[in-house]
């Protein structure tokens, strides 16, 4: 399908409508950066909707083929490489039952800037009446309780802890990011939840994603990838840190993350893989740490991101530079290869999409991928949806603070189904 484009200024609901009139589409995906200013351009605000799936059976040969002009949307699942870190025998559940690989061609995309709606289409027009025409979203999004069921108890989380901490002295792993899954039977609306995350908890790189019978409703903060011509920049987070609750405690949180020396060993050990990856796939001597050790605030935490750009050696392309750096550090650990070896032995489930990216290929050589982190993934085949927490653990970790590491970071998904952590952890 050949693009066209036509530009309007930006008219009030029109954005709002466009995302009702997506969710008709059997594929679609909204994305929006939440007017952030910081994090090298946060995703753009963007509808895509869509007719049918791009056929996961060779993902590298699809992308390679993919016209220059077209727009793709979908998602990365963490086990898209388990030929090449060996994960093919794996006998656990896929979590949530998310296939590896899903993206849609775009037949129309909607853009919004500061200043300016870009439709493209191909007659771009006729997209501009059906959206104008469209009802606006409704003020109040209904949303489901949900009663999540942990897959594991407190006892194996701090037994699992234990267990990286002597794989760590044996010296086979440095740092292993570790998750833990919860499920809950019901048929939950994602598009609904995600406005009520996205309005609650607004952060960079939110996104919510329809494809058939699955959905993800995204509130991440982290960017895994990011290629723009022939440059690459990825934004690793590790260190978190709750809000405080007075202006005080704010600060004296914020400044306690910047001067922990675990957190910043942490975010340095994932800054170092994150370098080697993309030197195997970028001209010498480009790789450069643009920011170290970087403190965002975020609705209800305090995030750690540093920022590593390079530029892509001009005879690779968008394939060589995922193979090369997916999955991302932040959600592995190092060495990567050893470390998803230890993942596979201690967590429940196969991640799946869970720890995974989404994003789009753009036109030309463009792509965006968030890390799927703050994330409710929805299945409606069988009526479920899930989410995952973890945090990184280290030889100084202490298993009981990275308990509530990942009650902080579970709190604004839980707090939007009507659930607790007290709730959903109790020991079997």
């Amino acid at each position: 399908m050949d693009l066209k484009t036509i530009s309007i200024p930006v008219e009030e609901e029109f954005f709002d409508k466009a995302i009702h009139w997506a969710a008709g589409f059997p594929f679609s995906c909204v994305l929006d950066g939440n007017k952030y200013s910081v994090l090298n351009n946060p995703f753009r605000s963007i509808v895509a909707v869509g007719f049918s799936q791009i056929a996961e059976d060779n993902w590298e040969e699809s992308i390679r083929l993919k016209r220059p002009d077209a727009w793709w949307f979908g998602y990365l699942g963490y086990d898209l490489l388990k030929g090449k870190f060996d994960q093919k025998n794996d006998s656990r559940p896929v979590f949530m039952d998310f296939p590896s690989f899903c993206f849609f061609e775009a037949m129309a995309v909607i853009e919004r800037t500061e200043s300016e709606i870009r439709v493209h289409h191909s007659s771009p027009e006729d997209i501009l009446l059906s959206i104008r025409s469209h009802s606006p979203l409704p003020e109040v999004f209904p949303g489901l309780k949900l009663d999540f069921e942990s897959a594991s108890s407190k006892d194996t989380y701090f037994s699992n802890v234990w267990n990286v901490q002597d794989q760590i002295r044996e010296g086979n792993v440095y740092e292993v990011n570790l998750c833990q899954y919860f499920q809950a039977k019901a048929d939950q609306d994602g598009l609904s939840f995600f406005l009520n995350q996205n309005k609650a908890f607004p952060m960079p790189f939110a996104g919510w994603l329809k494809a058939g019978d699955l959905e993800i409703a995204s509130g991440s903060p982290e960017r895994y990838l990011k290629r723009d011509g022939d440059s690459l920049i990825s934004q690793p987070i590790k260190g978190t840190a709750k809000r405080g609750k007075t202006p005080e405690e704010d600060i004296a949180q914020k400044q306690a993350l910047l001067h922990s020396e675990k957190e910043r060993a942490e975010n340095m050990m994932i800054v170092d893989l994150v370098r080697n990856d993309l030197a195997r796939v970028s001209e010498t001597g480009t790789v450069e740490v643009e920011e170290m050790f970087g403190i965002y605030s975020f609705p209800s935490v305090f995030q750690m991101i540093s920022t590593i750009r390079s530029r892509l050696r001009n005879d690779l392309d968008s394939v060589d530079a995922i193979r090369s750096s997916f999955p991302m550090g932040s959600m592995t650990g190092a060495p990567k290869e050893e470390v998803m070896n230890c993942i596979r032995k201690l967590e429940t489930h196969r991640r799946g999409a869970g720890a995974g990216a989404m994003g789009y290929f753009g036109p030309g050589n463009e792509f965006d991928f968030n890390v799927l982190i703050r994330s409710l993934f929805i299945n409606h085949s069988n009526q479920s949806c899930g989410f995952a927490v973890g945090s990184a653990i280290t030889i100084d970790s202490i298993a009981e603070d990275e308990w509530d590491e990942c009650k902080t970071k579970a709190s604004s998904i839980l707090s939007l189904c009507g659930s607790s952590w007290e709730e959903l952890t109790v020991d079997r």
